[in-house]
């Protein structure tokens, strides 16, 4: 069985070429998602900039007797809060992206030479290799292994992904519309550290096992 999963990791280890083309293809799509951000980004600037602007009034509109304190305050809350959510959000989305970009390099790597790091590890080490590439090994009727990857692997490993990726670097297809079908859903919150076998989560590994 050892080395049938053995073999299994070969089957999915990802081509050096296919690896490339892989990158170009999730990069071009977070580039695309992370200029749908930059303009949200932008409106929140601009929104807490004029929020800075109407605190500001506002005070100023107390000290001339315009405005009764307890407006004052009811309104200075109410202006604190948009602000603290409005500068979370625009801190928020250069960080998403920079994470998204470096883990992606680091799934990638992995993927790109999981055959090789599984042959080169112990055992306690390829348990915990198992539970970081995928939710389920399991072993089929011609005593052969078959799994289904966990995120982020198992959008690198499909296939479908895999072909539009070649299409969209070699310029053919039609590579928008197949390049949001197959990636929109690979975002930061799948691209996450538990990629590097030690910080794998005890949760993956009650998902993960071989009968």
């Amino acid at each position: 069985m050892e080395l049938a999963v053995e073999d299994y990791y070969k089957q999915v280890q990802i081509p050096e070429h296919i690896v490339t083309a892989l990158r170009e293809l999730v990069t071009s799509e977070f580039d695309r998602l992370q200029a749908t951000t930059k303009q949200q980004q932008e409106a929140y600037t601009r929104e807490r900039e004029d929020l800075i602007a109407e605190r500001t009034k506002l005070l100023q509109a107390h000290y001339a007797g315009a405005v009764p304190l307890e407006l004052l305050k009811t309104e200075q809350e109410r202006i604190a809060k948009r602000l603290a959510f409005l500068e979370a959000q625009v801190e928020d989305g250069t960080l998403e992206y920079e994470q998204a970009q470096a883990h992606l390099e680091d799934c990638l790597a992995l993927a790109g030479d999981c055959h090789a790091i599984y042959t080169s590890i112990d055992d306690s080490l390829r348990r915990t290799a198992n539970q970081a590439f995928f939710d389920k090994l399991y072993i089929t009727e011609a005593d052969a292994v078959d799994g289904e990857a966990g995120e982020p692997f198992d959008i690198l490993f499909n296939p479908e992904v895999q072909s539009t990726a070649l299409r969209r670097k070699q310029g053919g297809g039609d590579q928008s519309g197949d390049q949001t079908a197959n990636v929109a859903g690979l975002n930061k919150d799948q691209l996450v550290p538990p990629a590097r076998f030690e910080r794998a989560t005890p949760a993956l590994g009650e998902r993960c096992s071989i009968p």
